[in-house]
């Protein structure tokens, strides 16, 4: 259980120094790949926000953000977000998120955003099925090439989480309340997915006028770059083209649906 852990602000430079150590347990990352604790110094003094979970005296996770100006107005803008791998499952990283969304509402945010791997399941369910996100932004190569263990050998697509903090979903899963994904799929058609024999099959979507989409992606990202790396890359390079001629159409992913074996978003027409 995670009810010994306190999540609180980091300000000073002493804390802000030891979430280099944590970065690194988190995503294996190089030196030049780490924020930089002065960073963090300057974000937190400017007003921004660095939240941490911390368990005794070490950190177990933690988040920053800061503002940004998204389509005429303030947004947060969260950069970053994790937790050591022994204290994943415990709530945590729910926890954090609802930390800084309580901070940002506090301060006037209304609406916060991230970038995360749209390959990574685990990530995609957590953003959609917990926190209630939505995503109509796709970045192909967001960072470039990246060396740590978790990004490496792929190009580094991000999708753009956004989080309305005050939308009544929002608000419902941030009080706990779950949400049954079992019939997202009713209805959608598929535009990726993988066949009964294995093969990743893909259709474009020309002529858009369908309500609802589905598009297939790895249950285990991390287990299919092991095992193949070239049928990793090409499901992402599918994946790019199929969301994207869907965002430049006005769809909007707005729901995420996983099994233990078929994982889906889904996409809709823009309200």
């Amino acid at each position: 259980m995670s009810g010994s852990i306190v999540i609180r602000e980091l300000t000073s430079m002493e804390e802000l120094l030891a979430t280099v150590e944590l970065q690194q347990a988190v995503w294996r990352m190089t030196d030049v790949e780490v924020s930089s604790p002065h960073t963090l110094r300057a974000i937190a003094h400017a007003g921004g926000c660095v939240i941490a979970a911390v368990d005794g005296r070490r950190l177990t996770g933690f988040c920053f953000g800061m503002a940004a100006w998204r389509q005429g107005e303030l947004w947060l803008w969260s950069h970053m977000a994790g937790v050591r791998p022994e204290y994943q499952g415990r709530g945590i990283g729910f926890r954090l998120k609802q930390a800084q969304r309580e901070w940002a509402l506090a301060r006037g945010f209304r609406r916060m955003a991230w970038t995360f791997d749209p390959l990574q399941s685990g990530n995609a369910n957590f953003n959609f099925n917990k926190l209630g996100v939505t995503a109509r932004v796709y970045s192909a190569d967001h960072y470039g090439e990246m060396q740590d263990a978790i990004n490496a050998g792929m190009a580094s697509d991000r999708l753009e989480a956004h989080w309305q903090l005050d939308a009544p979903r929002v608000v419902e899963l941030a009080r706990g309340a779950g949400r049954d994904t079992g019939s997202t799929l009713q209805g959608a058609r598929k535009l990726l997915w993988i066949d009964d024999a294995g093969a990743l099959q893909a259709e474009t979507p020309t002529a858009i006028g369908r309500a609802k989409f589905a598009i297939e992606i790895p249950v285990d990202i991390a287990e299919l770059k092991r095992a193949d790396k070239q049928r990793a890359a090409a499901w992402q390079m599918r994946l790019r083209r199929t969301i994207t001629a869907l965002f430049d159409a006005g769809y909007v992913v707005t729901g995420f649906s996983r099994s233990a074996s078929k994982a889906w978003y889904i996409v809709t027409r823009e309200s």
